[in-house]
């Protein structure tokens, strides 16, 4: 009996290369959509729900960097909230926080760190010098 075999072809794979705007850029609406492939009306409806925090409203809609991250965050939400919007502001808030969060304590770390050192020293020595003293020490029976 002869057992089919199947064979898989290699692809070379095309991996895209997501626009990372500078932090001083500001882009209109027409060009924010354009960059991330969403239509202008959805930008409009997320700014209406507040998932998104446009850059300058004085003549119009502008973003910058940190809209342009929002808005691909929002866009990556979708998929799995559907149209949950306050769902998603709840991820989104969430996510905010929990990046404040990390960055603290990264900053604290590189801060306290020789504190740190300091303290494992202390603990070490006081750990070993409590051994030495138990060793010493006779038990007693107890009648």
């Amino acid at each position: 009996m002869i057992k089919p075999t199947i064979t898989i072809a290699k692809v070379p794979a095309h991996e895209i290369e997501l626009f990372d705007p500078p932090s001083d850029a500001i882009y209109t609406i027409e060009a924010t959509a354009h960059l991330v492939d969403v239509p202008r009306r959805t930008i409009m409806v997320y700014c209406k729900h507040r998932l998104l925090s446009p850059a300058l409203t004085e003549h119009g809609y502008y973003f910058d960097r940190r809209g342009i991250r929002a808005l691909r965050r929002i866009e990556a939400l979708r998929p799995i909230c559907g149209d949950d919007l306050a769902g998603i502001k709840i991820i989104l808030d969430l996510t905010d926080a929990l990046e404040r969060l990390h960055s603290e304590v990264l900053s604290l770390s590189r801060t306290s760190a020789p504190a740190s050192e300091k303290e494992k020293q202390h603990r070490t020595r006081t750990i070993s010098s409590r051994k030495t003293k138990a060793k010493l020490s006779p038990r007693r029976k107890k009648t």
